[in-house]
Order: C-alpha cells, then structure tokens, then sequence
C-alpha cells in the first residue's frame, strides 16, 4: 500500500496501519527551497529569490471541516472569477447565492479565508488582479507531476485529499515516471496553504507538483486555486 493510499484513508476517517504511521506524521523541514511558516503573514517568505514552495502550516475550524465535508459533493460551489482583491466578496457572495450555499457562519468563515487569502497573495505577488477559481473536483484532473505555466499560484484544499508534490532531488524521476513513480512523495496537510512558482518564474523555477489521482475513490475535493494572471486563459482550469 502506498502513502498515497494511506492519506487517502486518513482523509475518509480510516486510520492507516501502525506502520506507515511514522513516515505521514513526519514534517517537512524548511529548506532554502521550501519555506515551512506558522502564519498567513509568514508566506511573505515567498518573495526571497531561493524560495520555490512556502507552505502555511495550518489546521481549519473543526467546525468547518465538518460542515464543508458534511456538505452534498453537488451542492459543493465550482466557480471562477477575476477580481480586484477589494471586490471579492462582492463577486463571490452571488456564486455562492446559486450553489445554494446557506447564509450563515460557516459560509461566512469560507468567504472570508477566501478573502484573507486573496489578499495577502495580491500583496505578495504584486498584483492589481487575481483570478479566483473554487473547483469542485472528482476525477484525476491535472494527475501528472507537472510544474505550473505560471509565475505564481496558491492552492489551498478545503475538502478531500491535498495536492501533493516531491523533492527537487526526485523532480526529474517523478516527471519522467509518471503513474509509475514509487520514490518520496509529499503531501499538504488538511488546510495547509501553498504559494508555488511556477515556470515563468524563471529557469527551472517551481516545485514539481499534482493533484492527487482520486478516480474512483469516491472523494470529492474542494480546492482554491489563486494565479497570478492579468488574463484567463484555458489551461487555468487545471485542478491540483
């Protein structure tokens, strides 16, 4: 059984056998590559140059987990907007009108973290526009390990299994493998966020990263992909 496997057990509340306990509890260290940091303000790391990964270690309201894994997969909002950070409440708050999402605290909390995020990833990539995109995912989209066509993106995971991505020493291995890659792999934790460069960053730039292969799993995913884009083009529809 592989880690994959195991997380994915975790993720539907089976814990995974003693003996791959150890290898998921283990943390990642901070690198100069990739940045561990305790809080929203800390992805700021993501502006030093040797910085390809910064990870937000954080755990979401129990609360929440509880309602937005409790929630009808169907009901689940899959939407894309570009936006000026100072109109995103304003855009989404319709969205969520006609996924039928309750008005109420938790929906509350959603747009706001989504707001928060918005935010501090315009702030931290310089951008005037930021496009939004909340996917509902069920399927092995974007499964390939991959570097992003961006220069910078932010994924978070509210819902189902994390993105998961490999070491720079086991970049190359995992590109040329494919399905077929057995070597380390790493995975988000429940809630963490990411800030990825991606290869417009410049040469060689980004952390070799996918989505985790879930067909028929029976999960279905909720992730926030935030890009740094002035325009929206189609391959922005890639899930992770």
């Amino acid at each position: 059984m592989t880690i994959v496997q195991e997380r994915a057990l975790r993720s539907a509340g089976m814990p995974p056998p003693a003996a791959m306990r150890d290898a998921l509890a283990n943390p990642v260290a901070s690198t100069d590559s990739v940045r561990m940091v305790e809080t929203r303000d800390g992805l700021a790391a993501f502006k030093e140059p040797a910085a390809e990964l910064v990870i937000w270690e954080r755990r979401l309201p129990p609360q929440f987990q509880v309602w937005i894994d409790g929630m009808d997969a169907a009901a689940l909002p899959h939407l894309r907007v570009l936006v000026r950070p100072s109109d995103l409440q304003q855009a989404l708050d319709p969205e969520f009108d006609a996924h039928g999402l309750a008005a109420g605290a938790m929906r509350d909390f959603l747009l706001e973290d989504i707001d928060g995020l918005v935010s501090a990833f315009a702030e931290i990539t310089r951008s005037d526009l930021v496009d939004v995109r909340l996917a509902r995912i069920d399927n092995d989209a974007c499964w390939k390990f991959h570097r992003d066509s961006v220069e910078a993106r932010l994924l978070t995971t509210y819902r189902g299994p994390a993105t998961e991505w490999v070491a720079s020493t086991h970049a190359k291995r995992a590109i040329e493998a494919q399905r077929d890659y057995d070597g380390p792999l790493e995975q988000l934790g429940d809630g963490d966020v990411a800030l990825f460069k991606g290869n417009q960053a410049g040469p060689n730039s980004g952390v070799v990263h996918r989505s985790p292969p879930i067909e028929g799993a029976g999960f279905t995913r909720l992730l926030l992909c935030l890009n740094k884009r002035t325009v929206v083009s189609p391959d922005l529809w890639e899930g992770h």
